[in-house]
Protein backbone atom coordinates (compact mmCIF):
# COMPACT_ATOMS: atom_id res chain seq x y z
CA UNK A 1 0.00 0.00 0.00
CA UNK A 2 2.79 2.52 0.65
CA UNK A 3 4.83 2.34 -2.46
CA UNK A 4 8.30 3.15 -2.35
CA UNK A 5 9.50 6.72 -2.40
CA UNK A 6 12.18 6.23 -5.34
CA UNK A 7 9.34 4.33 -7.10
CA UNK A 8 6.86 7.50 -6.43
CA UNK A 9 9.00 10.19 -6.91
CA UNK A 10 9.93 8.53 -10.37
CA UNK A 11 6.22 8.43 -11.37
CA UNK A 12 5.55 12.34 -9.86
CA UNK A 13 8.40 13.65 -12.40
CA UNK A 14 7.27 11.73 -15.15
CA UNK A 15 4.02 12.47 -14.60
CA UNK A 16 4.43 16.59 -14.21
CA UNK A 17 6.53 16.53 -17.10
CA UNK A 18 4.10 14.73 -19.42
CA UNK A 19 1.13 17.72 -18.17
CA UNK A 20 3.75 20.31 -19.17
CA UNK A 21 3.70 18.44 -22.44
CA UNK A 22 0.19 18.45 -22.50
CA UNK A 23 -0.06 22.41 -21.60
CA UNK A 24 2.60 22.97 -24.02
CA UNK A 25 0.59 21.61 -26.54
CA UNK A 26 -2.28 22.88 -25.86
CA UNK A 27 -0.49 26.54 -26.28
CA UNK A 28 1.34 25.36 -29.45
CA UNK A 29 -1.87 24.70 -31.08
CA UNK A 30 -3.85 27.86 -29.94
CA UNK A 31 -1.60 29.87 -31.25
CA UNK A 32 -1.39 28.48 -34.99
CA UNK A 33 -5.16 28.25 -34.98
CA UNK A 34 -5.13 31.72 -33.97
CA UNK A 35 -2.06 32.91 -36.37
CA UNK A 36 -1.77 30.08 -39.46
CA UNK A 37 1.51 29.38 -40.34
CA UNK A 38 3.48 31.03 -37.38
CA UNK A 39 4.60 28.23 -35.59
CA UNK A 40 4.94 25.44 -39.08
CA UNK A 41 6.67 26.29 -41.63
CA UNK A 42 5.70 25.36 -45.21
CA UNK A 43 8.03 22.07 -45.44
CA UNK A 44 7.49 21.27 -41.58
CA UNK A 45 5.93 17.63 -41.66
CA UNK A 46 3.93 18.98 -38.85
CA UNK A 47 1.96 21.46 -40.96
CA UNK A 48 0.08 18.71 -42.59
CA UNK A 49 -1.60 18.39 -38.77
CA UNK A 50 -1.42 22.12 -38.15
CA UNK A 51 -3.95 22.46 -41.52
CA UNK A 52 -6.10 19.21 -40.28
CA UNK A 53 -7.05 21.03 -36.99
CA UNK A 54 -7.59 24.53 -38.81
CA UNK A 55 -10.13 23.14 -41.02
CA UNK A 56 -11.91 22.22 -37.05
CA UNK A 57 -10.68 25.58 -35.42
CA UNK A 58 -13.67 26.01 -33.09
CA UNK A 59 -14.44 22.13 -32.21
CA UNK A 60 -9.98 21.82 -31.66
CA UNK A 61 -10.57 25.31 -29.38
CA UNK A 62 -13.35 23.14 -27.48
CA UNK A 63 -11.08 20.54 -27.17
CA UNK A 64 -7.57 21.69 -25.75
CA UNK A 65 -8.77 24.39 -23.52
CA UNK A 66 -10.25 21.73 -21.38
CA UNK A 67 -7.40 19.80 -21.80
CA UNK A 68 -5.20 22.76 -20.16
CA UNK A 69 -7.72 22.11 -17.06
CA UNK A 70 -7.24 18.55 -16.86
CA UNK A 71 -3.63 18.92 -17.41
CA UNK A 72 -3.30 21.22 -14.33
CA UNK A 73 -5.76 19.76 -11.64
CA UNK A 74 -5.36 16.04 -12.78
CA UNK A 75 -1.82 15.83 -10.57
CA UNK A 76 -3.67 18.03 -7.62
CA UNK A 77 -6.23 15.31 -7.00
CA UNK A 78 -3.81 12.58 -6.31
CA UNK A 79 -1.95 15.00 -3.56
CA UNK A 80 -2.43 12.71 -0.84
CA UNK A 81 -2.33 16.08 2.16
CA UNK A 82 -4.76 18.13 -0.63
CA UNK A 83 -7.07 14.97 -0.24
CA UNK A 84 -7.14 14.63 3.49
CA UNK A 85 -6.43 18.13 4.62
CA UNK A 86 -8.81 20.12 2.34
CA UNK A 87 -11.58 17.42 1.66
CA UNK A 88 -13.42 20.24 0.59
CA UNK A 89 -11.42 21.59 -2.00
CA UNK A 90 -10.85 18.66 -3.38
CA UNK A 91 -14.36 17.72 -4.26
CA UNK A 92 -14.52 21.02 -5.98
CA UNK A 93 -11.79 20.24 -7.90
CA UNK A 94 -12.89 17.35 -8.66
CA UNK A 95 -15.89 18.14 -9.80
CA UNK A 96 -14.37 20.81 -12.69
CA UNK A 97 -11.60 18.70 -13.38
CA UNK A 98 -14.69 15.60 -14.26
CA UNK A 99 -16.54 18.62 -16.67
CA UNK A 100 -13.77 19.30 -18.65
CA UNK A 101 -12.37 15.79 -18.73
CA UNK A 102 -15.94 14.56 -20.18
CA UNK A 103 -15.32 17.89 -22.30
CA UNK A 104 -12.40 16.46 -23.90
CA UNK A 105 -13.43 12.95 -23.95
CA UNK A 106 -16.53 13.57 -26.27
CA UNK A 107 -15.01 16.80 -28.47
CA UNK A 108 -11.52 14.21 -29.08
CA UNK A 109 -13.82 11.42 -29.83
CA UNK A 110 -16.00 14.08 -32.33
CA UNK A 111 -12.32 15.12 -33.70
CA UNK A 112 -11.58 11.44 -34.47
CA UNK A 113 -14.61 11.07 -36.64
CA UNK A 114 -12.91 13.71 -39.07
CA UNK A 115 -10.05 13.63 -41.20
CA UNK A 116 -7.26 11.94 -38.71
CA UNK A 117 -3.79 12.16 -40.03
CA UNK A 118 -2.93 7.95 -39.55
CA UNK A 119 -6.07 6.99 -40.68
CA UNK A 120 -7.96 3.90 -39.74
CA UNK A 121 -5.47 2.94 -36.98
CA UNK A 122 -5.69 6.28 -35.35
CA UNK A 123 -9.24 6.29 -35.87
CA UNK A 124 -9.53 2.80 -34.25
CA UNK A 125 -6.98 3.54 -30.94
CA UNK A 126 -8.84 6.85 -30.32
CA UNK A 127 -12.27 5.51 -30.13
CA UNK A 128 -10.87 2.50 -28.12
CA UNK A 129 -9.15 4.09 -25.66
CA UNK A 130 -11.45 7.34 -25.84
CA UNK A 131 -14.44 5.33 -24.94
CA UNK A 132 -12.66 3.88 -22.11
CA UNK A 133 -11.35 7.08 -20.81
CA UNK A 134 -15.31 8.21 -20.46
CA UNK A 135 -16.41 4.77 -18.95
CA UNK A 136 -13.16 5.51 -16.35
CA UNK A 137 -14.44 8.64 -15.33
CA UNK A 138 -18.06 7.78 -15.42
CA UNK A 139 -17.05 4.82 -12.89
CA UNK A 140 -14.75 6.96 -10.94
CA UNK A 141 -17.56 9.48 -10.70
CA UNK A 142 -20.11 6.77 -9.33
CA UNK A 143 -17.59 5.19 -6.92
CA UNK A 144 -17.02 8.54 -5.31
CA UNK A 145 -21.08 9.03 -5.29
CA UNK A 146 -20.78 5.87 -3.32
CA UNK A 147 -18.11 6.81 -0.85
CA UNK A 148 -16.54 3.38 -2.59
CA UNK A 149 -12.83 5.51 -1.91
CA UNK A 150 -10.97 2.73 -3.35
CA UNK A 151 -12.85 2.18 -6.13
CA UNK A 152 -12.96 5.34 -6.91
CA UNK A 153 -8.99 6.35 -6.73
CA UNK A 154 -8.19 3.12 -8.80
CA UNK A 155 -10.75 4.27 -11.81
CA UNK A 156 -9.08 7.91 -11.73
CA UNK A 157 -5.95 6.94 -11.94
CA UNK A 158 -6.78 4.95 -14.81
CA UNK A 159 -8.66 7.93 -16.55
CA UNK A 160 -6.25 10.21 -15.80
CA UNK A 161 -3.72 7.79 -17.25
CA UNK A 162 -5.01 7.33 -20.55
CA UNK A 163 -6.35 11.18 -20.61
CA UNK A 164 -2.05 11.93 -20.10
CA UNK A 165 -1.44 9.02 -23.04
CA UNK A 166 -2.18 12.20 -25.65
CA UNK A 167 1.25 13.98 -24.08
CA UNK A 168 3.13 10.29 -24.46
CA UNK A 169 2.36 10.32 -27.87
CA UNK A 170 3.92 12.80 -28.71
CA UNK A 171 7.72 11.93 -28.14
CA UNK A 172 6.79 8.65 -29.66
CA UNK A 173 5.89 10.80 -32.44
CA UNK A 174 9.29 12.50 -32.28
CA UNK A 175 11.30 9.46 -32.14
CA UNK A 176 9.33 7.94 -35.57
CA UNK A 177 10.80 11.67 -37.06
CA UNK A 178 14.26 11.47 -36.00
CA UNK A 179 14.68 7.87 -36.74
CA UNK A 180 12.89 9.13 -40.81
CA UNK A 181 15.14 11.59 -40.71
CA UNK A 182 18.38 9.64 -40.10
CA UNK A 183 17.59 7.32 -42.53
CA UNK A 184 17.80 10.51 -44.82
CA UNK A 185 13.87 10.08 -45.28
CA UNK A 186 11.28 13.01 -45.23
CA UNK A 187 9.29 11.84 -41.95
CA UNK A 188 5.64 10.96 -43.68
CA UNK A 189 3.19 11.58 -40.47
CA UNK A 190 0.28 9.49 -41.85
CA UNK A 191 2.51 6.11 -41.72
CA UNK A 192 3.22 6.22 -38.66
CA UNK A 193 0.56 8.16 -36.76
CA UNK A 194 -1.78 5.34 -35.95
CA UNK A 195 0.92 2.92 -34.79
CA UNK A 196 1.99 5.81 -32.17
CA UNK A 197 -1.11 6.47 -30.72
CA UNK A 198 -1.67 2.61 -30.00
CA UNK A 199 1.88 2.48 -28.60
CA UNK A 200 0.68 5.50 -26.19
CA UNK A 201 -2.20 4.86 -24.88
CA UNK A 202 -1.36 0.95 -24.42
CA UNK A 203 1.72 2.16 -22.28
CA UNK A 204 -0.57 4.19 -20.48
CA UNK A 205 -2.93 1.75 -20.13
CA UNK A 206 -0.38 -0.60 -18.73
CA UNK A 207 1.46 2.19 -16.39
CA UNK A 208 -2.30 2.87 -14.88
CA UNK A 209 -2.72 -0.90 -13.76
CA UNK A 210 0.58 -1.63 -12.69
CA UNK A 211 1.00 1.22 -10.51
CA UNK A 212 -3.36 0.58 -8.76
CA UNK A 213 -2.12 -3.11 -8.14
CA UNK A 214 1.34 -2.13 -6.50
CA UNK A 215 -0.29 0.30 -4.27
CA UNK A 216 -3.37 -1.54 -3.78
CA UNK A 217 -4.15 -2.23 -0.25
CA UNK A 218 -5.01 -5.56 1.20
CA UNK A 219 -8.76 -6.64 1.71
CA UNK A 220 -8.36 -6.47 5.72
CA UNK A 221 -6.57 -3.05 5.11
CA UNK A 222 -9.65 -1.41 3.54
CA UNK A 223 -12.05 -2.83 5.57
CA UNK A 224 -10.22 -0.91 8.31
CA UNK A 225 -10.01 2.45 6.53
CA UNK A 226 -13.50 2.50 5.40
CA UNK A 227 -15.86 3.04 8.39
CA UNK A 228 -12.90 6.25 8.93
CA UNK A 229 -13.65 7.41 5.65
Amino acid sequence: MTPNRAVAGFLWVAVIVLAFIGIAMAARRSIVLLKPGALSARNNPAAELDHAFADRRTLTFAHILPAVVFMILGPLQFVRGLRTKHRRLHRWCGRIFLTASFVVGVTGLTLAFGKTIGGVDEKAAITLFGSFFLIALAKGLWHAIRRELAQHREWMIRGYAVGLAVATIRPIMATFFAVAVLRGHRPVPHEFFGTAFWIGFTLQTMAAEIWINYTRPSPMAQMAIAPAE
